[in-house]
């Protein structure tokens, strides 16, 4: 008959199987905490637009939360966060908890502001990119009152004046150095005022309060429709597929000039890598589905085409890089 002799011995064998059903419990444990867990998005998340409603920037972020909101069962809710160019909401996303329930979605300004001035962001540490939803040229346009009708007459005209304000959405945004460009590379007399976004701008060159706006061709496409603004050139490199008769800057003689918009939607920095993953297939999928297309062409933009993370982030560093060079060139400063 076996038996246990000694104390030792007998405690050895306790030990060991209480240690077994420890072991054997954790994986049991840890699959439950795992299911348990609560899936991505399991309640509303707040998409801040760092731009007031009626730009570019608003009108894409509302027409993707929509389709956020249907497909992924939770609602996403737009926050306009607007001022200094998108700075103000870009910082306050900045410093939220990076859990997928605050996002944000910003301008090309995202990538100059830090190369002209101290901001409270880094462009590549603070936040991750996480999708690239569309981009728009940036046109010069004007107020029918202006004896323009194409590039030479404008730079006629304005070679004879002595003050052209030109708005835009605000300082350091791509409009604010689009017009900061062409400043220098004529000599003439263009003077920023920015506003408060895109919309305020339009509409103070439609009332003929300003002669003229750099804006994105969605923020000022229905006044050129109605013929309330007359659009003079293209700034971006190539034309534009949504205003294929508007001759570009370069074709004028400014060789080198390429300036348009674009929208990024980033998240605080450490968000989960599972949630910003998903993102950004959900979003490349919405944005370049034929119905955004055909939506985003009907408002003159495009979807930049699909890009996972790594091309995501490669995108937007290109773009750190590219403004940081053109903010050197014309030793432009921020106007705030």
């Amino acid at each position: 008959m076996a038996f246990i002799r000694s104390e030792k011995a007998r405690r050895s064998i306790c030990g060991a199987v209480i240690l077994g059903g420890a072991l054997m419990a954790v994986p049991a444990g840890s699959a439950f905490a795992q299911a348990a867990a609560p899936a991505y998005p399991a309640k509303p998340v707040t998409i801040v637009v760092a731009f007031p409603p009626g730009g570019m920037t608003d009108i894409v972020s509302r027409a993707l939360a929509k389709e956020l909101s249907q497909d992924l069962k939770q609602p996403f809710i737009i926050e306009n966060r607007p001022g200094v160019a998108g700075q103000v909401g870009t910082e306050y996303v900045a410093k939220q908890h990076a859990d997928g329930y605050t996002l944000l979605v910003g301008a090309t300004g995202y990538v100059i502001a830090p190369a002209m001035k101290k901001v409270g962001y880094d462009p590549l540490k603070s936040l991750d990119p996480v999708a690239i939803l569309a981009k728009a040229p940036n046109l010069i346009v004007v107020n029918p009152s202006v004896p323009a009708k194409n590039l030479p007459e404008f730079l006629s005209w304005a070679k004879a004046q002595k003050n052209i304000p030109f708005g835009t959405a605000g300082a350091a945004g791509s409009t604010h150095l689009g017009g900061e460009w062409l400043a220098k590379v004529t000599g003439y007399p263009f003077v920023h005022v920015p506003y408060k976004g895109a919309a305020p701008a339009t509409n103070d060159a439609v009332a003929g309060q300003i002669p003229m706006a750099v804006q994105d061709s969605m923020s000022v496409s229905a006044f050129i429709a109605s013929g309330r603004l007359r659009p003079i050139a293209n700034m971006a490199a190539e034309r534009s597929k949504l205003f294929p008769e508007l001759p570009t800057m370069q074709e004028g003689g400014f060789k080198g000039f390429d300036v348009y918009t674009w929208l990024g939607l980033y998240a605080p920095a450490g968000t989960p890598a599972s949630i910003v993953t998903m993102l950004n297939k959900e979003i490349n999928k919405i944005m370049n589905s034929p119905e955004m297309v055909e939506r985003l062409r009907l408002q003159y933009s495009e979807p930049l085409g699909v890009m996972d993370l790594p091309q995501t982030r490669k995108f937007v560093e290109g773009e750190v890089n590219k403004w940081k060079h053109v903010v050197k060139e014309t030793g432009v400063k921020s106007d705030d």
